[in-house]
């Protein structure tokens, strides 16, 4: 075989891959995805990015808003639920449904039942620590059809879950949607009480979309970014994301207050100790609780880069390793009553839905941390708001064994070894009339 016969073949071999290589592009679900910015993460935003557009997005709003107003507990509402579970199913999530029975709030102070509608995308690292939830509420008032609150941030869901169950990712994450929304958070409180019961050994991070697709001439490009203090390193990372590729939002990033009572479901985590980050659209919709929350007074583009934005940065923060220093009090539990060290029942919350807790005697505190060890400093254990106790090597506990007549908050600070730090607080009603060796 000759040099130039040789090269033919080659060259038609190199050519002939090529073509297979566009004809069949390489799937993102078969790509490893370790790595703050590997190149494999890179393909894959941007391959969701490709897949969510406004048809998409329009698709769901329409089938959602056409069930007319959705308030919990009419046969609406209840359609618009089974609707999402069929969704939810056809993505091929593991799909469930939680029955929930609530007394409403001040303004609507009767008992309501409902259900949340829950599809999981299971994380294919079995050691992870870290669970993502994406949430919105598909109720609306009995006089809207709920086109922006909060027909937008469930379109968001739906995509969102559409588009990255074709992926697999480092990290399980839940698409929940919530009914009693609109009477008092009922359905996402039922959800953040079962969630804070059952996953001890798990870092929980929300995102909450509640009104996601309206602006107006002023307000196009401005998004609004809030989050609990221990995320702002991960608003920052979202920021980065918006940034490099090309969504353009003037990002307004805030705190959002974890005491007192909260205005959408994020609410229903925080209370918790979980982290939150809340999207909602730039400027006040003037049509939101009307008969003119209409898909007709929506900015469809705006909601198509709204959903773009909080889907690449479910997809950044899944595929990567929870690095930055994530605690929580594992014990006591918030809203228990103890004595003697021994947990008894569970305690009523407080007028602003804020979980109490009564303690009788002293107790030990537990911290828990979710990173690997080699990362933690330290971990310290305040009273209010003075230093009582550092700690260094795991299991990280504290003795509270002082005199105590009243309220007392009790914090837990952990320190990365590259200065990061996070923290959890507990209010407890502390009764103690001697200390104990």
């Amino acid at each position: 075989m000759t040099k130039q016969f040789r090269y033919i073949i080659t060259s038609m071999l190199v050519i002939g891959l090529l073509s297979l290589s566009i004809i069949y592009p390489l799937q993102a679900n078969s790509i490893p995805s370790e790595g703050k910015k590997t190149d494999s993460l890179d393909l894959k935003i941007n391959q969701i990015i490709d897949r969510i557009d406004q048809e998409l997005i329009v698709g769901f709003l329409s089938d959602l808003v056409s069930f007319g107003p959705r308030m919990t507990g009419t046969y609406a509402c209840q359609k618009a639920g089974e609707y999402i579970k069929q969704k939810f199913e056809s993505f091929n999530l593991l799909t469930s449904t939680q029955i929930w029975t609530s007394f409403g709030n001040r303004y609507n102070p009767r008992w309501f039942s409902g259900f949340n509608v829950i599809g999981t995308l299971p994380g294919k690292n079995p050691d992870s620590t870290l669970e993502l939830v994406f949430n919105a509420h598909y109720d609306s008032v009995k006089v809207s059809p709920g086109a922006d609150d909060d027909g937008s941030g469930v379109a968001a869901v739906l995509a969102a879950a559409s588009v990255l169950s074709e992926f697999e990712f480092s990290h399980t994450i839940h698409f929940v949607c919530f009914s009693g929304e609109e009477q008092g958070l009922l359905g996402s409180k039922a959800y953040g009480d079962w969630l804070y019961e059952t996953n001890k050994d798990k870092a929980i991070i929300d995102f909450n979309a509640d009104g996601i697709g309206y602006s107006n001439s002023e307000t196009t490009n401005n998004f609004r970014l809030w989050g609990t203090e221990d995320v702002s390193w991960l608003m920052d990372e979202i920021s980065q994301l918006n940034d490099e590729y090309n969504i353009d939002f003037e990002l307004d990033k805030r705190t959002l207050p974890e005491e007192g009572r909260g205005g959408s479901d994020y609410h229903s985590f925080v209370r918790y100790g979980f982290d939150s980050i809340a999207f909602f659209e730039g400027a006040w919709n003037p049509h939101w609780h009307s008969k003119d929350d209409t898909i007709e007074n929506m900015d469809l583009p705006y909601l198509t880069r709204t959903t773009e934005l909080i889907s690449i940065s479910l997809a950044w923060i899944s595929d990567n390793p929870l690095s930055y220093p994530y605690v929580y009090i594992e014990s006591p539990h918030k809203g228990m009553f103890y004595f003697e060290g021994r947990e008894q029942k569970p305690v009523k919350d407080g007028s602003n839905q804020e979980k109490r807790t009564i303690i009788f005697d002293d107790i030990w505190i537990w911290a828990q941390v979710f990173i690997d060890e080699s990362l933690i400093e330290k971990v310290e254990f305040y009273v209010r708001g003075k230093l009582q106790e550092t700690d260094t090597e795991p299991p990280y506990n504290y003795h509270l064994n002082k005199i105590s007549f009243f309220k007392q908050r009790v914090e837990v600070v952990a320190y990365g070894v590259d200065g990061q730090t996070s923290m959890d607080w507990m209010d407890i009603f502390f009764l103690n009339l001697r200390r104990r060796d």
